[in-house]
């Protein structure tokens, strides 16, 4: 009987164990919608401008209207440390831009068909080496003459080390545009 007993409670508390561990794993970590995440409008769309900045934004509720706004306020060309995280990223898309050919650089917003934004959130430091993390977004520009307003097409789907993040997005916009 103490065996059963025994066996019993050894099977209950692995079950609660596993079921916990499982949780622990399938608990996202950033936003789960990726229904918007769709790359199709930059098909026709080449001149990208690249801007990095170091925000809070921490609304859940309309998080994506602030990011725009943002965006379109800032000044594209970084300082600081943010230069740094801004040449990291860069140094990515170049390599894409030399290789296949299927995007420039704007120097500003008005030559810019989208925006790329890196949206930095923390530095971690591991043995004495610092990673930038934080959310990638694309963010098409709007037409006023349609009515049309900018929006985000696509985002980094968690945070990420910022190198990783620029690699999702130029592997997305390969299988896109057929460049694999």
């Amino acid at each position: 009987m103490k065996l059963l007993l025994t066996l019993v409670i050894v099977i209950a508390v692995t079950f609660v164990v596993a079921n916990s561990a499982a949780a622990q794993i399938a608990t996202p970590i950033a936003r789960t919608d990726h229904s918007q995440n769709s790359l199709n409008e930059l098909r026709d769309k080449h001149s990208a401008l690249l801007i990095v900045l170091r925000s809070a934004i921490v609304n859940a509720d309309d998080n994506e209207r602030e990011i725009i706004e943002m965006v379109l306020r800032s000044d594209p060309h970084p300082s600081g440390r943010l230069q740094w995280v801004y040449t990291t990223i860069s140094k990515r898309l170049n390599r894409y831009m030399q290789k296949y050919g299927s995007l420039t650089a704007a120097r500003d917003l008005s030559n810019a068909d989208y925006v790329i934004f890196f949206n930095l959130l923390e530095y971690r430091r591991i043995l004495d080496t610092t990673y930038p993390y934080g959310e990638l977004f694309v963010i098409v520009k709007g037409v006023p003459e349609l009515q049309i307003p900018p929006r985000i097409i696509w985002r980094s789907r968690k945070v990420l080390y910022s190198a990783d993040a620029i690699g999702d997005l130029i592997h997305e916009l390969k299988l896109l545009r057929g460049e694999e």
